[in-house]
């Protein structure tokens, strides 16, 4: 609750997704349920079809940050598996999330998955613990 109300009135508080915008981080902890819902997902992509993949999700994981449901979107790469990258996301609840699927951003994903190119893929769905945005 004292994050919200530093948040609410405009500050800035250290550490708490100081890497964007006040608009965002104020949009983020004021729209948080009790049960946020995290995602983590692991592809493992055919090294031709690389590039397509990185540009499908330039366009997903820009369009989710911008979602009022989506407190965070992140793609990592396997440091030790060159063509295997995690999607980490955090969603407001399971209906942000229903949303999410929904949206022209993340059809861009799902296009490429209908094109191929996906070796495998793992999704574990989570409640979101102890976390920040």
């Amino acid at each position: 609750m004292l994050l919200k109300a530093f948040v609410r009135t405009g500050t800035l508080i250290a550490g708490a997704r100081a890497f964007a915008p006040v608009a965002v981080q104020k949009r983020a902890f004021s729209k948080m349920s009790a049960a946020p819902i995290g995602v983590f997902v692991t592809v493992e992509i055919e090294e031709a079809r690389v590039p397509a993949f990185l540009e499908a999700l330039k366009v997903d994981a820009a369009g989710s940050r911008e979602e009022e449901g989506c407190l965070r979107f992140d793609l990592l790469k396997d440091s030790e598996n060159p063509n295997t990258w995690s999607f980490y996301e955090i969603y407001k609840d399971d209906a942000a999330l229903a949303v999410h699927k929904t949206l022209p951003h993340y059809q861009a994903w799902a296009d490429f998955k209908a094109t191929g190119g996906v070796v495998s893929q793992k999704v574990a769905k989570f409640t979101a613990d102890n976390y920040t945005v």
